[in-house]
């Protein structure tokens, strides 16, 4: 058809064609649309909130689910089974098993990059920083683990929070902002507990007591403020006396060692000792008091045996002496070897030899 041919009613032809069609295209992308947003799937470990133009319907499970499409219903997906870590006074770059964190020491050292630096600052809600970007990142962390203690003394605590959702409509629709109103409520209350103790109570001998504490404390507050999150550690990174006296402190701690050291080592030796001693004494009066004995029976031994040989000597002097002097003799004459006896009668040439009495004992 040439453009000379081409009418009116022929244009409003084609601008029917084209109208139809688009109209067919615009109902496809409709229902398609439409079959589209009628359903959705929750991924494992998840939760799905159904919010039906913009109010709260119904919490879903794991797995495909149905609803009202055109955007009168949608889905906010919470992962409730992750937990999520908020790091306080240092935070986390990189972590695993080398893990990289930006802290006072990182800062101070220059092994923080500027890009974590400035990540720091931005995220952060303290206010009228200024400087160098360097002494904004460390005033930023110092506002977090710079404490006071009970006996008015500073004190550098680091620390984490780990922390699972546990209900999934109270974290979308209760707190505007609930991972803040956890960073704001662990502060105020870390710093509560570090103030009500003494330095070393802060940093010694009270750090599992104080987790405990801490965990218990937030917990309540997380509960009371309704935000449907659960706490689940609350553990100290580190806990410090400040930088500038860290040294002293140290050396102090290290003398204070040594001093336990040489007290246990003295107790060790006193506790060796004293037994040993007091054992080798009663040997010695155990040893005594046996000598004593078997002397003191010996000797009434032999007082009763010359007792016996007086009675008999009384009674019979020659046969009691011959007696006493054949028994001597009959002890005497084995030990003395060869034994030759002269005899003063003459006898024999006077000389007898006895013979076969070695050995006899």
């Amino acid at each position: 058809m040439a453009v000379e041919d081409f009418t009116i009613d022929d244009a409003k032809k084609v601008w029917d064609t084209v109208k139809s069609k688009v109209k067919w295209g615009l109902a496809g992308l409709v229902a398609l649309n439409v079959a589209w947003s009628s359903w959705y799937v929750v991924p494992t470990g998840y939760e799905g909130v159904e919010k039906r133009l913009g109010a709260y319907a119904e919490t879903t499970d794991e797995g495909p689910h149905g609803k009202i499409p055109l955007f009168i219903e949608s889905v906010t997906k919470v992962p409730v089974t992750n937990i999520h870590t908020e790091s306080f006074g240092f935070r986390t770059l990189e972590p695993g098993i080398d893990s990289r964190y930006i802290g006072e020491k990182e800062i101070r050292e220059g092994s923080a990059s500027a890009e974590s630096m400035e990540d720091l600052v931005k995220t952060s809600d303290v206010i009228g920083l200024s400087g160098k970007l360097e002494d904004r990142a460390r005033n930023v962390l110092q506002s977090e683990y710079l404490m006071l203690t009970g006996d008015l003394n500073m004190a550098d605590i680091e620390w984490i929070v780990q922390w699972h959702v546990k209900d999934s409509r109270a974290y979308l629709f209760n707190v505007e902002d609930p991972v803040k109103t956890l960073r704001d409520a662990s502060l105020a209350g870390m710093r509560g507990i570090i103030g009500n103790n003494s330095f070393d109570e802060a940093i010694i001998i009270g750090r599992a007591d104080n987790e405990v504490l801490a965990k218990a404390n937030l917990q309540k507050l997380m509960d009371n403020y309704g935000t449907g999150m659960a706490i689940d550690v609350v553990r100290f990174q580190s806990t410090n006396p400040p930088h500038a006296a860290r040294a002293a402190f140290n050396k102090v701690n290290e003398a204070q060692q040594e001093k336990e050291t040489k007290i246990n080592e003295a107790k060790q030796a006193y506790n060796k000792g004293v037994p040993e001693a007091i054992g080798t004494a009663e040997g010695v009066i155990k040893n005594a008091e046996g000598y004593a004995i078997r002397v003191v029976n010996e000797a009434q031994g032999d007082s009763a045996k010359f007792m016996e040989q007086w009675t008999e000597y009384r009674k019979a002097p020659t046969i009691t002496k011959e007696r006493m002097y054949l028994e001597a003799m009959e002890n005497a004459i084995p030990r003395a070897g060869e034994v030759i006896i002269i005899d003063d009668k003459g006898l024999g040439n006077g000389i007898l030899n006895v013979l076969g009495m070695e050995g006899k004992k």
